[in-house]
This record gives structure tokens, C-alpha cells and sequence, in this order.
């Protein structure tokens, strides 16, 4: 079981600027892990909206440079490593991301990067397990043998040439996630064949003559090809999301044989229960034992 949380479903610079839609990235929480996935602007703030604990989270993944997917990750490791005092968490990025650019621009700084616990560079090419260890409480039973996923690489094209997609697994659950790529058959159509999830950063409708991005029409031939159990649209630009994303999904679902959802900024999805959830408040179930209340979608 695996919930995917939205914490932004825009895309596009006009988005971008605008909020419309939130650009805050998503949030994959396991039966243990908490992986925060292109924390963009806004991600602190959303996450905390959602009521999840920042302090909670196990692991960072940026796919690649651009400000819309890794603005807010320095807070965040912040957040991860015990609001600076020990060396925790668990930092996963592209080349660009942690070395710099060919200009040397970095997008999170060396302080950062050693607060955490883990620092990995990642790339379209690879491919590692990845295990999360928690320190006990002081004067607890040590801790459960490490937690893990793996984490495969998928090759974009993008003009950021180290960034990646992915397939994660864990917790017995496939998710593929584009990240920001044009199409790519020869590649994309078996990276993310048979998926449980496929996160698609579907930014435009159609086709409009501007690169790096994926549309609606590449969309569906992915889908037809690769037929995943579900895919979720994300990092939708203004165009798409002022014509409706639903109506949009229905449209690709119809075209591809592939049930095609939106994603909803505040929502999450739950991988076992299939359907969209709000995270509400903690509150005292019976015995006084804390629960977190959720309703669905429509209810």
C-alpha cells in the first residue's frame, strides 16, 4: 500500500507564477517511508496544509534542476535532518541538481547537502536499493531491520540532460513517474510497462511546436503501449487546467483503454483503497489512540 499525495498538479511557467494549481511536487508514503518527490515552490506550505509532519520525512527525490521541482527541497532537507541538529534523511538528485550546471549553478547548496544522512546522485541510467534506517527513541527497543525501495532510472528529454524519471518500488506497489520529457517510444513504452501507477507530467493537450515537454496525443501512445493499471495526470499547464483536466482525462481514458485520473492538489490517492482522499486532523479514535480521519472525494 502506497498513498500519493498531491501537493501541486501545475505546471508551466504561467502556472508556475499564477498558482493555479499548486507546484509543491507529490509525497509517496509508504507503511514506513515518507519520500517527498520535486518539492517545487510552495511544498512546505502545502505539506503542512495537509497536516503531515515535514520533520517525518524520509527521503527527497529531485529529478532534475528546474526551480518548479526543487525550490522548496532546501527547507525540506532542513525539515528531514531535525531542523539542522543531526544528520538524517536521505537525498536522492540529479547530477545538475548537486554539482551544478554548466554555468555552476547549484540548486541545493553543499550546506544542505550535508545535513542529510545520504547524499546519492542519480541518473537515467541507474538503478539501486535504497535503505532507510530510523535511530530508536532514547530508551527504546532498537530500531526494525531497514526499510528499502528500489529505485530505477528512466531517460528523459529535457534540456536539463542529467534529469531522470523513474520506476520505485516498494511496499509491493510499481510507481512510474515521467518527470518532465518529451516521448521517447524506444524507451518510455517498456520503462513503465505493467506500472500500478504512472505518474505522467502531461503539460499541454496537444502538440504546440514548444519542446521538452509531454501532450496528450504522446500521452495515449504511451498508454497503449505500456498499459499501466492507472495513470494520474500532473504538472498540467494553464491551458490544460482552464479546459478542464477531467474532462481531459476522460478523453485520453477513452482513447487509450488505460483509466486516466487527474491529479487534485490536496488530495491523495490510495494505491489498495482506488480513490481520492483529503488528509484531515489527527483525532483521538477509541482508546484514545490517535487516527487520521479522511474523507473521499464526492463525500
Amino acid at each position: 500500500m502506497v498513498d500519493i499525495l498531491f501537493l501541486g498538479t501545475g505546471g508551466g511557467r504561467f502556472n508556475l507564477v499564477r498558482q493555479l494549481r499548486g507546484t509543491g511536487g507529490f509525497m509517496l508514503m509508504g507503511r514506513h517511508l515518507n519520500i517527498h518527490v520535486d518539492p517545487g515552490p510552495g511544498a512546505l506550505l502545502r505539506l503542512l496544509q495537509a497536516n503531515r509532519d515535514p520533520t517525518k520525512t524520509d527521503a527527497i527525490i529531485v529529478t532534475h534542476m528546474h526551480i518548479d521541482h526543487v525550490s522548496d527541497a532546501p527547507a525540506l532537507v532542513e525539515a528531514m535532518s531535525g531542523f539542522t541538529f543531526k544528520h538524517a534523511g536521505l537525498l536522492i538528485a540529479a547530477a545538475s541538481v548537486l554539482d551544478g550546471d554548466k554555468h555552476g549553478d547549484k540548486s541545493i547548496s553543499k550546506y544542505h547537502q550535508m545535513l542529510v544522512k545520504e547524499c546519492a546522485h542519480f541518473g537515467p541510467a541507474d538503478k539501486k536499493t535504497f535503505e532507510i534506517s530510523r535511530q530508536p527513541k532514547s530508551g527504546s527497543a532498537p530500531s526494525s531491520p531497514a526499510n528499502s525501495f528500489t529505485l530505477s532510472g528512466v531517460p528523459v528529454k529535457h534540456d536539463d540532460k542529467s534529469g531522470f524519471g523513474f520506476v520505485i518500488e516498494m511496499d509491493g506497489v510499481k510507481i512510474g513517474y515521467t518527470s518532465d520529457t518529451e516521448y521517447i517510444p524506444a524507451i518510455h513504452n517498456a520503462a513503465y510497462a505493467g506500472v500500478d501507477v504512472l505518474i505522467a507530467n502531461n503539460l499541454k493537450s496537444a502538440a504546440d511546436g514548444i519542446p521538452d515537454h509531454l501532450h496528450s496525443g504522446h500521452l495515449i501512445q504511451l498508454l497503449k503501449a505500456a498499459k499501466p493499471k492507472l495513470c494520474i495526470l500532473s504538472h498540467m499547464g494553464m491551458g490544460l487546467i482552464q479546459s478542464g483536466p477531467e474532462a481531459e482525462a476522460a478523453r485520453i481514458e477513452s482513447a487509450s483503454g488505460v483509466k486516466t485520473i487527474a491529479g487534485r492538489d490536496g488530495y491523495y490517492y490510495c494505491t489498495d483503497r482506488c480513490g481520492w482522499f483529503r488528509p484531515q486532523k489527527e483525532k483521538k479514535g477509541k482508546g484514545g489512540q490517535e487516527e487520521k480521519a479522511q474523507s473521499k472525494l464526492g463525500e
